[in-house]
């Protein structure tokens, strides 16, 4: 699997973007990240895989980023920052998974849901331990 920076950034169209691993986030949240967005720019590019023809041409699933992209789409741009990723549909869920542990604490329900929508997808308690730092225990349930 590529280590992120490695990949240079490229400029892809917003609405080419499938989110496949929604998050919820409160209001205010996301009004921050306008905000910011808006007064400082994007800080951070976002990570998309091509979509492998699932969509169309030019389709991307979303890896790391929904609330950058969603920010970018409410202002109005048709264009994003991204690092572009060729990851197994495996790996996509993996990162986005871990991604979102490290950028904010998920919430005790959601975390678990997250995790028990792997094990329905066929992966081990043991690989999803691994991948995301939590313990075998925490995982099984």
């Amino acid at each position: 699997m590529n280590h992120e920076y490695d990949d240079p950034v490229q400029l892809i169209p917003t609405k080419g973007i499938n989110v496949v691993n929604t998050r919820t986030r409160g209001r205010e949240k996301f009004k921050e990240i306008v905000a910011s967005i808006k007064a400082l720019g994007l800080k951070k590019p976002i990570t998309v895989s091509p979509a492998s023809g699932k969509y169309g041409p030019g389709e991307y699933d979303l890896v790391c980023g929904e609330g950058r992209l969603l920010a970018f789409q409410s202002l109005g741009e048709t264009t994003i920052p991204a690092r572009v990723q060729d990851l197994t549909s495996e790996d996509l869920l993996l990162m986005s998974l871990v991604e979102n542990l490290a950028r904010r604490q998920a919430r005790s329900a959601e975390l678990l849901e997250e995790i028990a929508a792997l094990k329905r997808r066929g992966y081990t308690v043991q690989h999803i331990a691994k991948k995301t730092n939590l313990t075998t225990k925490y995982v099984s349930g």
